[in-house]
């Protein structure tokens, strides 16, 4: 009895197979005239895979004969045969074996599809954002990294670490990630501290802002565009732009005090409420996944006073802050800010490690292996710093520059690998270094 009962229902699909092919071409029919995009009828007729209702369709009528004349066993693969070519039929019209549709254009507009498509995915990804993600990071170990960048700053180091973790945990909607102001003396670290988190939170994403470069109210235009109608409109605004294609990162605004009120009130929407609206397209664009880090040098004097002297943090900040506003800081930028951290001038030790660090460089610059050195030159350069404090480390730098970079270069021209500074009546002396000097190497950092 079940022998007759499947091949009755052999017989049923073998009639059925016909109308559901006939049934799928009717609705794909609909579909063309209704102009479903989802469905690529055009495509699918101009392609080989047109040849896959043909054979379904012929082996749907034909089991019939294959059914009488050849066995069950015949009747079966054709059955199998037409539902497999119908299955295919179906996935094709889905989109699922569709051919790429980068296949379909032409091969010489292929790479400025692409480039298009990327700068449509920078443009409209701007205004939602990415948050910034430190939760594979081990707070310690960025802490102990950074200190062995930036010299001297070790409990602001800290702070600073331990704040930014805490404020991308709590992923405030609408904020930065943070808004810290680094204030002080030039040359305590303030900027170097701005890179080094860049480099160890963020892989070295950060977008620099010299705000020297915004002083006057037109330049405004280079962070958020110039109006419509206006030369460099179709350009955007390049601040805008670089936070779309960074996406996470440090967002640094380099000595902001120097930057023209109009720049200022720009940024005050950045600093509040991340986000920044491009003049020229009025596309907004977010920066929750960046650590603002402004820096400035205004208020030196009285706030090196302060972080020497007030121990409180309280305290401490809320002087900083009465000292800047003095200074002539905006209340309204103050306002804006979740911590400020002032730098105290280097001490001695500190100033001879920068030195250590600089003659290391140079002389790897060179190509010449520094193995010993006068603690003279050291003394002297330290003592250097301390007249020329206002001018902060970069000053020591050049003078470390001027002292001895020549001597390593006439070093290297007469053939020597190894180098000793020596100092002699009051003159930097650089020479070969002696077998015996090796055990003298200055460590490097």
């Amino acid at each position: 009895m079940k022998y007759v009962i499947a091949a009755l229902v052999l017989i049923a699909v073998a009639w059925a197979m016909p109308v559901v092919f006939v049934a799928v071409l009717a609705v794909l029919a609909l579909a063309r005239w209704w102009r479903w995009p989802q469905v690529r009828v055009k495509h699918y007729f101009t392609s080989r895979k047109a040849v896959l209702p043909v054979v379904a369709a012929a082996s749907g009528m034909g089991i019939d004969w294959v059914f009488a004349g050849l066995g069950v066993a015949l009747a079966v693969w054709g059955w199998v045969l037409a539902v497999v070519c119908l299955a295919v039929v179906i996935l094709i019209f889905e989109g699922k074996l569709m051919k790429n549709i980068f296949d379909l254009v032409p091969a010489d507009q292929q790479a400025e599809l692409a480039a298009r498509l990327d700068d449509l995915d920078a443009a409209t990804a701007g205004s939602d954002g990415q948050a910034a993600d430190l939760s594979a990071l081990d707070p310690e170990a960025v802490t102990r990294a950074i200190e062995a960048r930036v010299i001297g700053q070790d409990p602001i180091v800290h702070a600073v670490v331990t704040t930014t973790f805490r404020r991308a945990r709590l992923a405030r909607q609408g904020k930065p990630v943070g808004v810290l102001l680094f204030v002080g003396a030039t040359g305590a670290g303030k900027t170097e501290l701005a890179k080094a988190l860049a480099c160890e939170l963020f892989h070295g994403r950060m977008i620099r802002i010299d705000c020297n470069e915004l002083s006057e109210s037109h330049n405004v235009q280079r962070l958020i565009g110039a109006p419509p109608g206006y030369v460099g409109a179709d350009q955007g605004g390049q601040l805008c732009r670089d936070l779309a294609r960074t996406g996470t990162g440090v967002l640094l605004l380099d000595e902001i005090e120097k930057a023209h009120p109009a720049a200022l009130k720009v940024l005050m929407n950045l600093l509040d409420e991340a986000r920044l609206t491009e003049q020229s397209t009025g596309r907004t664009y977010s920066a929750r996944g960046f650590l603002i880090v402004l820096t400035s040098n205004a208020a030196a004097s009285e706030i090196t006073k302060v972080a020497q002297i007030e121990t409180d943090p309280t305290v401490r900040e809320t002087k900083v802050k009465n000292a800047l506003r003095d200074g002539g800081f905006l209340p309204e930028i103050l306002a804006r800010i979740d911590a400020v951290f002032p730098f105290s001038p280097l001490a001695a030790r500190d100033v001879a490690r920068v030195v250590e660090r600089f003659l290391l460089k140079f002389s790897d610059d060179v190509g010449v292996s520094l193995e010993s050195c006068d603690s003279a030159l050291l003394l002297d350069l330290v003592t250097t710093s301390k007249k020329t404090k206002d001018y902060g480390i970069r000053e020591v730098v050049r003078s470390v520059e001027n002292a001895v970079v020549d001597g390593l270069i006439e070093l290297k021209d007469r053939g020597y690998t190894r180098a000793a500074i020596r100092v002699r009546d009051g003159r930097v002396n650089v020479e070969p270094a002696s077998p015996a000097a090796a055990g003298s190497t200055i460590a490097r950092a």
